[in-house]
């Protein structure tokens, strides 16, 4: 067998040093892996609402990413309304895991809902204004609400073959956007002597300050049972949370105390939005995350390229990759594909994915 062999591996090297030294490097520079974790945000709505034809635009654009190493792949899909013809996450994750790519659905627990379905059924899930007004946004800390949530993700997590799920809008509205509806309203009264419609609403009293908590313990409580549920279901995946980038002001404004979910080890990656064409705002955002998650969690700063907050350009979205790498991050995440445009990606694949 020895005498066979030898011959075999002989003929295997010789082709593996023709190959190496004849055939162009770009071939091999098209499907290079990285290490690090590069991500891109998708929309659902990129793609055309015909299969036949969102089948070549999913390639088209994964074949552009494929040779800047993009290995991650975080997508906005709604699972009640789907295009008629075809699956859009099942396609996406199906082109994605020919090309080595990972993919990640997000869930928006605080985004504005249909008044629809189940949600229709129940008002109570929904947040309340202090004078009664009702918003079509989820209250998290109504545990029905919580769980109507936990059962979109179970669904996600038993009808298709993702790598990871990310939260977006794991928080309330801006401004302490909580619910002041009766039981909400009781249930903290109960706890702290006074309902938050009894006190000023601001941070000079004290049991004010215990409602922000308050509610920030349930955005947390719901970060764990997401966590739960993932480990659960058997996968073993990473949760991933999109976030305000000054923790101090998203525990007061939002209820997303961050540095508690990374504290416990609830999250697996933390990606601090930081939409901002000031590089020095941007590193000091970068520098503060890595601490703050302390490697307990993976820290990938989310580059904005075009955002309602920024238009950056080529340049300052590559010095925001060098910074990140400076600064001890994980990975990158660039938001969004719609403005990851060809000159971006020119640009990095000319240097720092070069």
């Amino acid at each position: 067998m020895k005498r066979k062999i030898k011959p075999i591996l002989t003929f295997a090297t010789v082709i593996m040093f023709f190959t190496l030294t004849i055939i162009p490097a770009t071939i091999f520079s098209q499907t290079k892996q990285t290490d690090e974790e590069r991500a891109v945000c998708l929309h659902d709505y990129m793609f055309s609402l015909k299969k036949i034809e969102a089948i070549t635009e999913i390639r088209d654009l994964l074949d552009k990413y494929t040779p800047i190493g993009i290995n991650n792949l975080v997508c906005f899909f709604d699972l009640s309304s789907k295009p008629k013809d075809y699956d859009f996450l099942k396609l996406l994750i199906r082109e994605a895991h020919k090309r080595g790519m990972k993919v990640h659905p997000i869930i928006h627990p605080g985004y504005p809902v249909k008044l629809e379905g189940e949600i229709k059924q129940h008002p109570e899930w929904l947040i309340m204004g202090r004078k009664g007004e009702i918003y079509p946004n989820l209250n998290l800390a109504n545990k029905g609400a919580r769980d109507y949530i936990l059962k979109r993700i179970s669904d996600v997590l038993n009808n298709y073959d993702v790598d990871g799920i990310r939260l977006d809008y794991i928080r309330f509205q801006l401004h302490n956007g909580f619910s002041y509806d009766k039981t909400t309203c009781e249930v903290f009264k109960k706890e702290f002597g006074k309902s938050p419609l009894e006190v000023k609403d601001d941070c000079g009293s004290i049991i004010w300050c215990e409602w922000i908590k308050w509610n920030a313990k349930h955005v947390t409580a719901l970060v764990r049972e997401v966590n739960e549920l993932i480990k659960e279901s058997g996968k073993d995946i990473p949760l991933s949370v999109d976030v305000f980038p000054d923790l101090e002001a998203a525990k007061v404004e939002i209820a997303q105390d961050w540095g508690a979910w990374a504290e416990e080890g609830i999250v697996d990656v933390i990606c601090p939005m930081i939409y901002t064409n000031n590089l020095d705002v941007f590193r000091n955002c970068v520098k503060e995350s890595v601490k703050i998650a302390d490697g307990r969690c993976l820290v990938y700063p989310t580059i904005g390229c075009t955002t309602s907050h920024n238009k950056n350009t080529p340049e300052g979205v590559v010095e925001s990759v060098k910074i990140s790498r400076e600064e001890g991050a994980d990975g990158i995440y660039f938001f969004s594909g719609y403005s990851f445009k060809d000159e971006i990606i020119k640009k990095l694949k000319s240097t720092v994915f070069k």
